[in-house]
């Protein structure tokens, strides 16, 4: 039976009315969730804001790429824009909660800011809790260049994504299960990620700790070869604790990311 803590808050959601904000944050932090992961994107003057997508609307309808703004516009842009935390608020808040057993999962969408946002994480005394996760191993190869020992996670597919996907995304194939280490450095304003045909193999194996990877794509022989090393075995996303529940019996993977309060009520 899967356990109160194996349940990540994907993006705060559930816990109020916008994902990614700071109620949502406290809110779960107040409910005694002990794992939570949102995602960081920086603006046009590097700024890191707490944002999922690479786009967003303005007051008037109009989209903009979070790489193309600049923070001090967001509030005269309106609309989503009015709403994105800044990271280092998000930090702060963590760090003042009580609910100092909650780990945290910052996932980079942008890749070549790793310095900063370490020492942002560092600077509210959070390393110690925090899981560095992206799709983007440039990124984790980055970071564990700065701290060997800090925990990470690439999310991949490990099936081959439908068009749906690809029709947003810049998808890039592993070879075997290998990704090697990438020569561009500097990612910023993209949506893309990894196809690995199974279980990632090579150095980037050897670097992180975890995988994420799509409830709909995960299998149990993925998981197993995962854990022969001690690799950790995360999916997205679950809204129901019965789906949980079915996922855990099938596939013994060790996370399970959320899109609902629902859950965190079942198992509390």
């Amino acid at each position: 039976m899967a356990k109160f803590d194996q349940i990540i808050s994907h993006r705060f959601r559930g816990f109020a009315e916008r994902e990614s904000s700071l109620d949502g944050l406290k809110a779960a932090l107040d409910f005694g969730v002990r794992q939570i992961e949102f995602d960081i994107r920086l603006t046009a003057c590097g700024t890191p804001l707490v944002t999922h997508d690479e786009a967003a609307r303005d007051k008037n309808g109009r989209w903009h790429k979070v790489c193309d703004i600049y923070a001090r516009d967001l509030t005269s842009l309106g609309g989503d824009f009015a709403h994105m935390p800044m990271a280092e608020s998000v930090f702060a808040a963590i760090a003042a909660h009580d609910n100092r057993a909650c780990r945290i999962l910052v996932d980079m969408k942008d890749a070549g800011f790793e310095e900063m946002l370490y020492a942002l994480c560092a600077a509210y005394g959070l390393l110690n809790r925090a899981v560095w996760v992206s799709w983007l191993p440039e990124v984790l190869f980055a970071l564990h260049d700065i701290d060997p020992g800090a925990h990470s996670c690439l999310s991949h597919w490990c099936q081959s994504p439908g068009v749906a996907t690809r029709s947003i995304h810049k998808v890039f194939n592993a070879h075997l299960g290998h990704i090697e280490r990438p020569v561009r450095r500097h990612v910023h304003g993209e949506r893309s990620g990894w196809f690995v045909n199974g279980p990632l193999r090579g150095e980037l194996r050897q670097i992180i700790d975890w995988v994420c990877v799509p409830a709909n794509q995960i299998n149990a022989a993925l998981v197993d070869d995962y854990h022969l090393d001690g690799t950790r075995v995360s999916a997205f996303s679950y809204v129901t604790a019965a789906a949980i529940e079915q996922a855990e019996t099938r596939f013994g993977h060790d996370a399970f990311f959320s899109d609902s309060r629902a859950p965190f009520e079942s198992y509390r």
